[in-house]
């Protein structure tokens, strides 16, 4: 409808300021968004899903309509007259429609007693269905606590006057409502009262709405008094295909059958963990798979080939892949991208692939852009794929609809946001329940992080999901957290973890409490590779390092050098440059004619650069002669690179043999002369003894990450004497003795043991600090088990939340870009926490110089440069330490 509103209105269009140009009739949008859901309940794997938690086998025809009238009813709080007065030209007196409406039900009144006859909420609750209302009217991203709603009752709001009479509007729409789902009226058992069911729908209300208040999807209506309900049936079941909520062209396009894997990847035949995954058996119930196995053995195509498999069998209608960095996120993005090609040839049945990294707005092969004179929101796309990608791109317009895409590919934080008590935190986790949720290199999260898993783990299975989690190597003590083998979580003794089997796959149903013991056999014997690793005491000379690396690419060898630390990343590449000067140019690392190291400090198109051209360097196509390459841990995953040497800071086993996978990675390559074995040179403190930089807290900080980016040294030092009795490892047969080494429980009490009182103080310190974590992440985790409308989320806790990745990082957006130090320009840089404390989250860059590719600006209170060399503070603005791996 043209104009100022005639009736009582759902939706507006308006310029602030401005007369109301077009109004959505407020009947007419509570029948869009139950379409909408009506067509999400008709969705196979998400009525199982929803079925699963409420305790039921499916959700039968009378129970369905009796959802979507529920969802008619999620905004019948807008019939107030302050909601209806934001119509006017100049709004006075006005009201929101969510807390009001859970105000007036709160206290005794003859307003209340209205409400609830209007609603019918004696029938619905003989439905066993009033926490499922609550669960449809608190759809705004947030619950209500019914007993202290979040506004207070206001009687004037709901009394009829003789312009409109809320209440009587209320009954008439639950009166529409129940008409357009005539089989509610057929017989039914009542939903069990089971929480978890409740929160579900709540999230699956709140995606129906946000694909039913979709002005392009569900265009305003024409005639107020015309049933809205056969249009918008007919475009909910349009709208779901066209932006792949309902995958079905997908499936249909698969005929039911997973393709061939060589057909999938390219290949003559699947690695023996490729094949252990393509023969892994497939739980009606759901469950819970975790694959260890060494890198450079194919684990990402065996988990897009598993997620295949449960696709085609309309076990799954999508797949999160989930990776610790957005470094690896956009890496594995593009991997995707080309398997899905492979997959679906046909493009009009290839399912989206969307990158779930704040910062980005990437579909496919497709990188959309912001523009300030477009509604919030909107995004640009060129200019031939507008149309299409106005669909294609709906997940990725928005972060909080991240998860609502098909094929996704993020940083574990977007579904570790599901569990916390954040807004739209329930859209989160409904729309992760329809996905097969794969978490790649698990053994990279922190305390805090691993105990959020947990919970979302949990409730994935809990509704019959499917997940994996991979690693390279992870500790017996790390595996038995997720697959829970042991009912009190016991460990077998060191011995018999560093006999289990590696490559190893370990399995736990959704439907048992029990599982796997020890893993499962994930192939047979892998070629071994002899792995030298010398301590090497120069970790806090930059200069030594420098010299070190060169003078290995002057003897013709691929050199890679990883820090902890962009901190340290940067000193070692300033030496490198000095010594080289311009006689051994040609051996640096080198982006777009520029010298470069390559670590997450750069803005994304400049990161992509980097990530091309360091596979150009040290990939598999890169040309002869020595090169030297310094980086942080954004070089340890998702790469093809293959390195002659390596050079790294002292870090946990895990992460050393996940670095050591970038070296003599491709077997058919001749080696330079002096570089036929794998060698690493191991950097570490003069000292060895680590308990030096333990403080008299009992934490720790030394240099390089020792103590910040790596808390535990006694993982650290346990590392290190293993490294010191085995010159040599053949990998990847020792690697399961050699993490187990380094973080069971046994061998930590050993170092601990042989320490002394600093090592004692020290183990109770970082046990304390882990149990802390642990026991803050079960307290911020919103309970699942509590009934809908008991709670409501915590005031401020936006502010406070931890999840490590992008946990108050702010975005810095130049309008007109700035230069590339490489190529083109860039408008938006991403600014880490500590750098960006006291920065809000509208804070612009201020005071902008460019000179050359070096760009100087203002941002929070700090002066930042950015050029070749990445981001960061000018020096005086700088920190001491740096303290968070995500950042290097």
């Amino acid at each position: 409808m043209d104009g100022a509103p005639s009736g009582v209105w759902g939706k507006l269009r308006r310029t602030p300021g401005s007369p109301v140009e077009r109004w959505h009739p407020l009947v007419a949008h509570c029948a869009d968004v139950a379409a909408c859901l009506e067509a999400l309940l008709a969705d196979a794997v998400i009525r199982s899903r929803l079925a699963r938690l409420a305790g039921l086998r499916d959700l039968e025809a009378p129970q369905r309509a009796r959802l979507c009238i529920l969802a008619a009813l999620h905004d019948a709080g807008k019939f107030n007259h302050g909601f209806q007065r934001k119509g006017a030209l100049a709004p006075a007196d006005v009201a929101g429609h969510v807390g009001e409406l859970f105000g007036a039900l709160a206290v005794p009144s003859p307003e209340r007693a209205a409400l609830v006859a209007a609603l019918g909420l004696r029938e619905i609750d003989a439905w066993g269905a009033s926490r499922l209302l609550v669960a449809a009217l608190a759809h705004h991203g947030a619950p209500e606590n019914v007993r202290n709603p979040s506004r207070p009752p206001r009687a004037a709001l709901w009394r009829a006057t003789e312009d409109r009479d809320p209440i009587a509007g209320i009954a008439a729409l639950a009166t529409t409502a129940r008409s357009w789902y005539p089989a509610w009226r057929e017989p039914a058992e009542p939903f069990p009262d089971r929480p978890p069911f409740q929160h579900a729908f709540s999230g699956l209300v709140t995606l129906a709405d946000w694909i039913g208040s979709d002005e392009a999807a569900f265009p305003y209506a024409a005639d107020p008094e015309a049933d809205r309900m056969p249009f918008a049936r007919e475009r909910a079941q349009q709208v779901l295909r066209r932006l792949w909520v309902d995958p079905s062209a997908a499936r249909a396009a698969l005929r039911g059958v997973m393709p061939a894997f060589t057909d999938l990847f390219d290949v003559e035949r699947p690695r023996p963990a490729q094949q252990a995954v393509l023969d892994l058996a497939v739980a009606p119930e759901g469950g819970l798979s975790i694959l260890e196995a060494e890198t450079g053995s194919g684990k990402t195509e065996a988990a897009v080939a598993r997620f295949v498999r449960l696709f085609a069998e309309g076990r799954v209608d999508g797949m999160y892949f989930a990776l610790p960095t957005r470094t690896s996120a956009t890496q594995i993005h593009r991997r995707l991208v080309d398997a899905m090609r492979r997959c679906f040839p046909d493009e009009r049945e290839r399912p989206p692939v969307v990158l779930a990294v704040p910062g980005y707005l990437r579909v496919d092969d497709l990188v959309g852009g912001r523009d300030p004179r477009l509604p919030p929101f909107a995004v640009c796309w060129p200019d031939d794929e507008q149309e299409r990608m106005r669909w294609r791109g709906w997940a990725v317009e928005h972060g909080k609809r991240y998860l609502a895409g098909t094929v996704v590919v993020g940083t574990i934080d977007q579904i570790l946001l599901s569990a916390l008590p954040l807004k739209h935190a329930h859209l989160r986790a409904a729309a992760l329940l329809r996905h097969f949720l794969v978490v790649d290199e698990v053994h990279a999260s922190d305390a805090y992080m691993n105990r959020l898993l947990e919970t979302v783990l949990e409730r994935h299975l809990a509704a019959g999901g499917h997940a994996l989690l991979m690693s390279a190597t992870l500790g017996a003590a790390a595996r038995e957290r997720f697959v829970r083998s042991s009912a009190d979580g016991s460990l077998p003794p060191l011995a018999a973890c560093e006999e289990m089997r590696y490559p190893g796959i370990s399995c736990r149903g959704a439907g048992t409490e029990l599982a796997d013991r020890e893993p499962r056999p994930a192939g047979g014997p892998a070629d071994s590779k002899p792995l030298a690793i010398e301590p090497v005491p120069i970790l806090d000379e930059a200069s030594a390092i420098a010299g070190m690396a060169l003078d290995a690419a002057r003897a013709g060898g691929r050199v890679l050098v990883i820090r902890n630390t962009v901190k340290g990343a940067l000193a070692v590449q300033r030496d490198l440059e000095a010594r080289a000067g311009s006689r051994d140019r040609a051996l640096l690392f080198e982006c777009e004619g520029q010298a470069a190291p390559h670590h997450s400090r750069y803005a994304a198109p400049d990161r992509e650069r980097l990530d091309r051209a360091i596979e150009a360097a040290l990939g598999k196509r890169a040309g002869a002669g020595g090169r030297v390459v310094v980086a942080t841990q954004t070089v340890q995953q998702s790469l093809d690179l293959d390195a002659d040497l390596l050079l790294t800071d002292l870090c946990p086993a895990d992460v050393l043999l996940q670095r050591a996978g970038r070296l003599h990675r491709h077997a058919v390559r001749k080696r330079p002369a002096g570089f036929e074995r794998a060698r690493v040179a191991l950097l570490v403190p003069c000292d060895p003894d680590l308990g030096k930089y333990i403080t008299a807290r009992g934490d720790a900080r030394g240099p390089q990450g020792i103590g910040t980016v790596y808390r535990d040294l006694r993982i650290l030092q346990a590392t290190w004497s293993f490294v010191g009795e085995h010159a040599e490892i053949e990998i990847p047969a020792n690697n399961r003795a050699f993490v187990e080494a380094a973080t069971h429980p046994e061998a930590l009490g050993r170092v601990v043991a042989r320490g002394g009182e600093r090592w004692t103080l020290h183990a109770r310190a970082v046990t304390g600090a882990l149990l802390g974590e642990q026991v803050l992440a079960t307290t911020n985790v919103f309970d699942w088990n509590r009934p809908l409308g008991d709670a409501a989320f915590g005031a401020g806790f936006d502010g406070l939340v931890k999840t490590r990745l992008g946990a108050g990082d702010r975005i810095a957006r130049f309008d007109g870009g700035i230069p590339s130090p490489f190529a083109g320009s860039v408008e938006v840089l991403s600014i880490p926490a500590w750098f960006a404390s006291g920065a809000g989250p509208d804070e612009v860059p201020r005071e902008v110089n460019v000179s050359g590719p070096c760009v100087g600006f203002q941002f929070g209170g700090k002066r930042f440069v950015y050029d070749r060399l990445g981001l960061r503070p000018e020096a005086a603005a700088a920190p001491a330490h740096e303290e968070d791996a995500a950042d290097a």
